[in-house]
């Protein structure tokens, strides 16, 4: 199950990227802010200093509800994060389940870290968590191309239209050598 919840953080970044102009407030990005309302699905892997993981998320957000489906190689280990109604439950493949009362609560108990859904839903979208500094670089396009901000570096690349919206579909997050974090995207909707 540790190693789920390590996915998780993984999703929530430290040397600018090469030709990207700088940047460290949200008015210079010139950026609206995300879609609150989504389903995605893609693959990931996270590389620990002792262990490499891979698997594939789906995400779905609707009306104050989150729904993470993770899962190992062919399927194997799948666990359920669900957050609804003010509370959060991780239900792993050994039917095991731990309740908290934020998803922040959940990781400060499981690993001693804490991270916001709604701030994944920012860095997942490439752009910098509301009310926290950063620094950012931003391509030619002025999307992000990399973002630093609550001690991760993350890099964006392969950016895909979907609607009227951009969305990378590569997301590289780093955080120091201990923590390593790949998503490749693979379909997005708004809801």
């Amino acid at each position: 199950m540790r190693w789920f919840v390590l996915l998780l953080i993984g999703l929530a970044g430290c040397t600018p990227t090469t030709g990207l102009k700088q940047v460290d407030s949200m008015a210079a990005l010139h950026v609206s802010r995300p879609v609150m309302q989504f389903s995605l699905a893609g693959r990931m892997s996270v590389r620990t200093p002792d262990q490499s993981y891979s698997g594939t998320l789906s995400w779905t957000r609707q009306a104050g509800e989150d729904t993470l489906l993770l899962s190992g190689p062919l399927g194997q280990g799948a666990a359920e994060i669900h957050r609804h109604d003010g509370r959060v439950l991780l239900k792993s493949a050994d039917g095991s389940e731990i309740a908290e009362e934020s998803e922040e609560q959940l990781m400060q108990r499981l690993l001693g870290l804490r991270l916001p859904l709604d701030g994944m839903v920012y860095w997942f979208s490439g752009l910098p968590r509301p009310g926290i500094g950063f620094q950012a670089g931003v391509d030619p396009q002025g999307r992000v191309g990399s973002l630093d901000q609550d001690g991760w570096h993350i890099e964006y690349s392969k950016y895909r239209r979907y609607g009227e919206s951009w969305r990378p579909g590569r997301i590289v997050a780093k955080q120091g050598a201990a923590l390593e974090f790949r998503f490749v995207l693979d379909q997005w909707e708004a809801l």
